[in-house]
């Protein structure tokens, strides 16, 4: 333990200091901020808080320090939760373009963790602000003072609250088969928040795709009759201009079956149907098919879904909806190596050969 006179200098000028660290803590805060927001980096929460008396005299206490006033660096502090974990280093790396970062004394707590080991997950920079900052009037005052900032994902967050809380009640005496629960969920908590980060690019992915289907809002995404129509009616502008592909239903009836076929196919939205299109069919409709086609917006959509996955198609979606193909989509069926001769032959329809 630090010796007691050494303590009880450094609690006393702990307690004369404490109001300058809670207006640097809030300094920082308000710069983080103001750097995510520029930035658009959406952030679950941020906190501040200066190092009470009590935490204070009990960390100087410790045997580790010797020269608390010295080796004690986080009596202000900045806690970032993130939503996800990939945000944890991406603003990582704003943080160290932003204050000086003392490395020696930061630390990434998974990094810590043996390969077989779980438990506590955070990032610890400390750091102060730089000579830019200082320069300025309202930053002078906290010249060579250090600050804490953690930064970490909401479910690494929870599971830290968690286990302190339960460690703090028995001090830091639980039993190891309660440890094991709590790396055994941290395991788990991990996996989720991997998850997370997978299913948070899929989802802005998709909203990128939106927005590129939509233009701007000018199509329902939801598959319908009406919004089926103005995307293929937009996507296949081309061969429609040259009387190749017929921008039509056939009837109400034929629009209703091929909602069904899509539905039964797994397209519910424009987007699914999207990333079904080959990006060379254009070249291929326009080079195989002439204006006497007998294409139109029912055999068109058919003959994406074959030709996505003609094995998918006959056994999940075609019910006898047709009795024949035509010879347009044949020909293009057999571009994309699609056995139509044997699927016909299986499922008994005719195929038109011209």
């Amino acid at each position: 333990m630090a010796e007691e006179k050494a303590v009880k200098k450094a609690v006393k000028w702990y307690k004369e200091n404490q109001a300058t660290y809670k207006k640097l803590s809030r300094k920082v805060e308000k710069i983080i901020k103001r750097l995510l927001e520029d930035k658009d980096i959406y952030y679950h929460s941020i906190e501040n808080r200066a190092k009470s008396i009590e935490s204070f005299k009990r960390k100087a206490k410790k045997d580790k320090y010797k020269k608390p006033l010295n080796e004690i660096t986080d009596l202000a502090g900045i806690r970032i939760i993130t939503l996800f974990e990939k945000d944890v280093y991406e603003i990582s790396d704003l943080i160290k373009e932003v204050f000086k970062i003392d490395y020696e004394n930061s630390e990434d707590k998974a990094d810590l963790l043996d390969a077989d080991k779980m438990g506590y997950k955070s990032v610890h920079y400390i750091g102060t602000l730089t000579d830019e900052l200082i320069d300025l009037k309202e930053f002078n005052t906290f010249k060579n003072l250090k600050f804490e900032i953690q930064i970490r994902s909401i479910l690494q967050h929870a599971w830290a609250e968690i286990e302190h809380d339960r460690n703090y009640k028995l001090k830091g005496n639980l039993p190891k088969h309660l440890q094991r629960r709590f790396y055994s969920l941290s395991g788990m908590l991990e996996m989720a928040d991997r998850e997370f980060n997978l299913l948070a690019k899929e989802v802005d992915d998709y909203k990128e795709k939106v927005k590129e289907i939509t233009r701007n809002g000018e199509i329902d995404i939801k598959t319908n009759k009406t919004s089926l129509q103005k995307y293929l009616l937009a996507e296949f502008r081309e061969e429609i201009k040259e009387d190749i592909i017929e921008p039509t239903f056939q009837s109400e009836s034929e629009s209703n079956n091929i909602l069904k076929e899509l539905d039964r196919y797994g397209i519910w939205d424009l987007v699914k149907l999207d990333s079904i299109i080959p990006k060379e069919i254009h070249e291929v409709i326009l080079k195989k098919i002439d204006s006497s086609s007998e294409l139109n917006f029912i055999s068109l959509l058919r003959l994406l879904m074959i030709i996505n996955d003609h094995r998918k198609y006959f056994e999940k979606v075609w019910k006898r909806d047709f009795n024949i193909l035509d010879n347009d989509s044949v020909k293009i069926m057999k571009k994309y190596d699609v056995p139509i001769k044997k699927l016909a032959e299986e499922y008994e329809f005719d195929i038109e050969i011209r």
